[in-house]
C-alpha cells in the first residue's frame, strides 16, 4: 500500500509519523522548520545587483582580489550575478567586449588593473565604476594619460604609503642616510617631491636621478652607484620595464647596493626587500566603497583608498651576498615573507 507522504522543510515524512509523536516532540518539530523557513527567507532576501567586472589580465593576484570585492558585498547582503571578460591585445576587441557589458546596464562596474580602469573610463560615464588593482591614484593616472578621470570613479590603489615605506627602510637599514631613486619627470615628480620631503624630515639624503625614456636608465644608474647606500624603486612605467629592471637589479647587485622594490615579484628577481600588499584586503577595499555606492553615495565622493595589509618580502640569498647590515628584527617579523 503506498503510503501518503508530507513534504516539509525536514523532509519527506510518512503522515503516520506525525499521528504517532509526542505533542512536545511535533511542537519542536514545527519550530526547527520554522527557523528554517526564516534562514531560508533570509538568504533568499538579499538584494541581487548585476556586477560587471573587467580584468586587465589573468593573474592570480587579480583573481584574489576579485574574491576580497565578493566578500565585502556578500557580507552586507548583496547578490551579486556577475559578468566578467579579461581584455585581450587588440584595441577592436577590447572595445567589443566593454560595449557587451555596458549593454547588459549593469548596476555597478569593477575594473581589476590599470589598464582596465583606463578602457572603461574611456567609454563609460554613466554607470559607477570601482578599480582596484592600480598602482598610481585617480589624479596620477589622469595626468599621465592613463585615464579618463571621471566623476563615476573610486577605487583601491595598491600603492602603500609613502611613510610607510620609508618607515620600513629606516629599520632595515638603521645607519643607511643616502636614497638614490630615478625618475620620469612626466611620471612621478610629485612621488619624488613627496619623498624628498619626509625623507629630510628623517635626516636622510635623496639622490635623484631624471630620465625620459629607457635609454637614459644606464647612465642614470652609474651616476648612482658611488652615493647612495639604498635605491628605492618607485612604480614609474618609464623607468621599470621589463628590461630596464633587470637592468637596474643587476648593476646594483653587482656594486653592492641594495634594492627596496615594489612587490615580491621584485624580490624574487633580485632586490633585497619590498613591501606587499595582501591582494584579498585590496579587493576587500574595493567591495566597501561599492557597498557605499549601492548605499547611495556618489563616486566622486568617496576617496581612492590605500593598502592597510601588508607583508615585507625579504631575499635572503641577495642578503647573504650583499653582506649588508639589515636589522635582524625584521627578518624575525611575524608579518615577512623570506625567498
Amino acid at each position: 500500500m503506498t503510503e501518503q507522504l508530507y513534504r516539509s522543510t525536514i523532509g519527506f515524512l510518512p503522515l503516520r509519523f506525525f499521528c504517532r509523536i509526542r505533542p512536545t516532540v511535533l511542537a519542536l518539530l514545527l519550530v526547527f522548520a520554522h527557523a528554517q523557513v526564516v534562514c531560508d527567507s533570509a538568504v533568499s532576501g538579499a538584494t541581487r545587483i548585476r556586477l560587471a567586472v573587467i580584468k586587465s589580465l589573468d593573474l592570480p593576484e587579480y583573481n584574489l582580489a576579485f574574491d576580497g570585492f565578493l566578500g565585502a558585498l556578500q557580507a552586507t547582503g548583496y547578490d551579486p550575478v556577475t559578468t566578467m571578460v579579461t581584455l585581450g591585445g587588440n584595441d577592436a576587441d577590447v572595445g567589443r567586449a566593454i560595449d557587451n557589458l555596458r549593454n547588459d546596464k549593469p548596476d555597478l562596474i569593477l575594473a581589476l588593473g590599470t589598464r582596465a580602469a583606463s578602457e572603461i573610463s574611456r567609454r563609460e560615464k554613466r554607470i559607477p565604476i570601482v578599480y582596484s588593482m592600480v598602482l598610481k591614484s585617480l589624479s596620477e593616472m589622469a595626468g599621465t594619460g592613463e585615464l579618463v578621470s571621471q566623476a563615476n570613479m573610486t577605487g583601491a590603489s595598491l600603492n602603500i604609503p609613502l611613510r610607510v615605506q620609508l618607515q620600513k627602510i629606516k629599520r632595515a637599514f638603521p645607519t643607511a642616510r643616502r636614497i638614490g631613486l630615478i625618475s620620469d619627470p612626466a611620471q612621478t615628480k610629485s612621488l619624488v617631491d613627496s619623498v624628498r620631503s619626509m625623507a629630510k624630515a628623517g635626516e636622510m639624503d635623496v639622490r635623484i636621478q631624471w630620465v625620459k625614456n629607457e635609454n637614459d636608465i644606464p647612465k642614470a644608474i652609474r651616476a648612482l652607484t658611488d652615493s647612495i647606500d639604498i635605491f628605492w624603486m618607485l612604480p614609474d612605467q618609464t623607468v621599470l620595464t621589463p628590461r630596464s629592471s633587470r637592468f637596474i637589479i643587476f648593476e646594483l647587485i653587482k656594486a653592492g647596493i641594495p634594492i627596496m622594490g615594489l612587490s615580491s615579484a621584485y624580490v624574487k628577481a633580485g632586490a633585497l626587500l619590498a613591501l606587499d600588499c595582501n591582494y584579498i584586503d585590496v579587493g576587500r577595499q574595493s567591495g566597501e566603497l561599492a557597498v557605499r555606492i549601492l548605499a547611495g553615495q556618489l563616486p566622486a565622493e568617496l576617496q581612492q583608498t590605500q593598502p592597510r595589509a601588508f607583508t615585507l618580502a625579504v631575499n635572503l640569498k641577495v642578503r647573504e651576498h650583499l653582506k649588508v647590515p639589515l636589522d635582524e628584527s625584521v627578518v624575525k617579523d611575524s608579518n615577512v615573507v623570506t625567498f
